[in-house]
C-alpha cells in the first residue's frame, strides 16, 4: 500500500524560449535550474515529468538536455524523474510491433532495442520511469500494450506514465459500443488488459466555459473508477490547471481556488492516490492560435475568430513564460499541503461507488454537472443539501469505511449569486466511532439522532470515516 500520495505538473520549467507570431524570444533565463527545480518541488511535487525541450531521442546522454535536468532536478531534492524518450512513443503508434511485418521479429527484438534505448538513463540516480504515447487512440492498444510488457520485464520496478483521453464525445469503440459512455469504459478497460499496468491515468478538463462546468466529468471518473476497481489497480488523474479563453464572445475562465478545491476533493473522493497537473510552466510556442496572431507583445486582438487554448496564455497556468508565479501556484501548493495532511487517514481506503442527493424538487436533468452522471440508490447514509448538488462518494478500508460529501455545484453560483451549501447529513444508526476531516484537519461536529449540518462553499468536502 501507497505511504504517499505522488504530484507533478505537464510542461516542467523551459529554457527560456518562446514563440509568438513566428518570432522568437528569449527572457534572459534558463529556468532547467536547480532555483527554478527547487520552485518546482516546493509546490509539493515529487515527481518531475521531463517533455518537449527535455525530451532525449538517441543523443549522446552525457552531454545531453535531459541528462543537465534530470541532474539538477535531482540536486533540487526531486529523486523520482520521467523521462521523455522520444523513440519509445513512436514505437506505440505502430500499426504492428513484433511479427510478420511488424517492425520486430520478434519479441527478444523488441527487448533488445528497448534495452539499448533506456541503457544510457535509466542508471541515473533520479530516473524513475518513461513517458509513453499521451492520449493514445484504441488503435494504439496492442503496440503500446506490447511495449509496457517488454518494459516492465526489463525494468520491473519502472514507473510508466501514460495520460488517457477524457470522454470528450469520442467513439473509441464504435463498431462495438452501445454508445459513448460503453465506448469510453471499453478503452479503458482495453488499456488496462493490454498493458498490464496497475494504474489507469487520464485526463478531464471540467473548467471551460463562463464558469459551467463540463458535462461529462462525474461520468468520466465514474467509469474509470469502477474498471480500476473491477481490475483492483489505482486510479490517477490530470487536474486542469490551466485557465480558458474563448474569444468568440470574449470567455477568459480562470481556474479558481475554489476550482482546484472542486476538482482534488473529487478526486480524492473517488480513491485517486496520484494527482497530475496541466499546465504548470506555461507553452513556449503560441505562435497562432484560433487562426489568428498575436501581436508583437503577446496581447490577443479584440476580435479573433476561433477558440484559443488556455495553456498557451500567459496568466493561465503555475508560472508565467517570463518565470513570475500566479495565483494558482499559491493556492495550489497550500492544497497539496492540506491532502499530505490526509494521507495518514485516507490512503488506507479504496473506492466503492458514488451516489448523487439533489436540492429539493431537482434531479440531475436540472444540472449541467450531473446531465450524464450515472445516479446510484442505496447510499448508506442521507444528504439533503439546500442548494444544488452535493456527491457523496463511500470508500472502504476493512475495518471501517469513509463517506466525502462535496458540494459540485458550479462556481459561478457562488461567485456571482453568492449561494452556498447548508448540507444536513444524516449518518443514521452507524455514528458511535465516527470521526470528521476538512481540509486534511481532524475537526468536530455535534451530532443530533445521527445528523447534523454541514455548511460547504463550492468545491469544499468533509470527509466521515465510521469504524464498523
Amino acid at each position: 500500500m501507497r505511504e504517499h500520495f505522488s504530484f507533478y505538473g505537464y510542461n516542467p520549467p523551459t529554457d527560456g524560449r518562446y514563440e509568438i507570431g513566428g518570432v522568437k524570444y528569449f527572457i534572459g533565463e534558463d529556468f532547467r535550474s536547480v532555483k527554478r527545480y527547487k520552485e518546482y518541488k516546493n509546490v509539493g511535487f515529487d515527481i518531475l515529468l521531463l517533455q518537449h525541450a527535455c525530451s532525449f531521442s538517441g543523443e549522446d546522454f552525457e552531454t545531453s538536455v535531459c541528462k543537465i535536468c534530470m541532474d539538477r532536478a535531482y540536486a533540487a531534492g526531486i529523486e523520482k524523474v520521467i523521462v521523455d524518450d522520444t523513440r519509445l512513443k513512436k514505437l506505440c503508434v505502430e500499426n504492428r510491433l513484433v511479427g510478420e511485418n511488424g517492425k520486430f521479429e520478434s519479441e527478444e527484438e523488441l527487448m533488445e532495442y528497448l534495452d539499448f534505448c533506456t541503457a544510457p538513463y535509466r542508471n541515473h540516480k533520479a530516473f524513475y520511469g518513461v513517458q509513453l504515447y499521451d492520449e493514445p487512440v484504441y488503435t494504439m492498444i496492442e503496440s503500446y500494450g506490447k511495449v509496457c510488457r517488454a518494459l516492465r520485464k526489463l525494468l520491473p520496478d519502472i514507473y510508466l506514465q501514460c495520460n488517457l483521453f477524457p470522454i470528450a464525445g469520442m467513439d473509441f469503440l464504435a463498431a462495438t459500443a452501445r454508445d459513448s459512455f460503453d465506448a469510453y469504459e471499453q478503452y479503458m478497460r482495453s488499456f488496462a488488459e493490454a498493458s498490464g499496468n496497475d494504474a489507469l491515468c487520464f485526463d478531464e478538463y471540467p473548467f471551460l466555459r463562463e464558469y459551467i462546468l463540463g458535462v461529462n466529468t462525474l461520468r468520466t471518473y465514474q467509469i474509470v473508477a469502477k474498471v480500476c476497481k473491477e481490475k483492483n489497480i489505482e486510479l490517477r488523474a490530470v487536474m486542469q490547471s490551466f485557465s480558458y479563453f474563448h474569444v468568440d464572445h470574449l470567455i477568459h475562465r480562470r481556474v479558481t481556488e475554489r476550482d482546484m478545491y472542486w476538482l482534488m476533493n473529487l478526486a480524492l473522493g473517488f480513491g485517486c492516490k496520484e494527482f497530475a497537473f496541466f499546465t504548470y510552466f506555461t507553452k513556449t510556442n503560441v505562435a497562432q492560435i484560433g487562426g489568428a496572431k498575436f501581436d508583437e507583445e503577446g496581447k490577443l486582438p479584440i476580435f479573433l475568430t476561433g477558440a484559443p487554448s488556455g495553456d498557451s496564455v500567459d496568466g493561465a497556468a503555475f508560472i508565467n513564460r517570463d518565470g513570475s508565479r500566479t495565483a494558482l501556484y499559491n493556492y495550489t501548493k497550500r492544497i497539496i499541503s492540506e491532502f499530505k495532511k490526509f494521507e495518514p487517514i485516507i490512503l488506507k481506503y479504496d473506492f466503492v461507488e458514488s451516489y448523487l442527493f439533489f436540492e429539493d424538487g431537482k434531479n440531475a436533468e436540472d444540472f449541467m454537472q450531473t446531465k450524464n452522471a450515472i445516479v446510484n440508490d442505496g447510499c448508506p447514509i442521507s444528504v439533503n443539501p439546500s442548494f444544488g448538488v452535493a456527491l457523496v462518494t463511500e470508500m472502504n478500508a476493512g475495518n471501517s469505511v469513509m463517506y466525502m460529501v462535496e458540494n459540485i455545484q458550479n462556481v459561478k453560483d457562488e461567485y456571482f449569486d453568492g449561494k452556498i451549501m447548508n448540507a444536513e447529513i444524516l449518518l443514521g444508526d452507524k455514528y458511535e466511532n465516527v470521526r470528521f476531516y476538512v481540509r486534511g484537519k481532524r475537526v468536530d461536529r455535534k451530532l443530533e439522532s445521527g445528523k447534523f449540518t454541514e455548511t460547504l462553499k463550492t468545491g469544499d468536502a468533509i470527509f466521515i470515516e465510521i469504524e464498523k
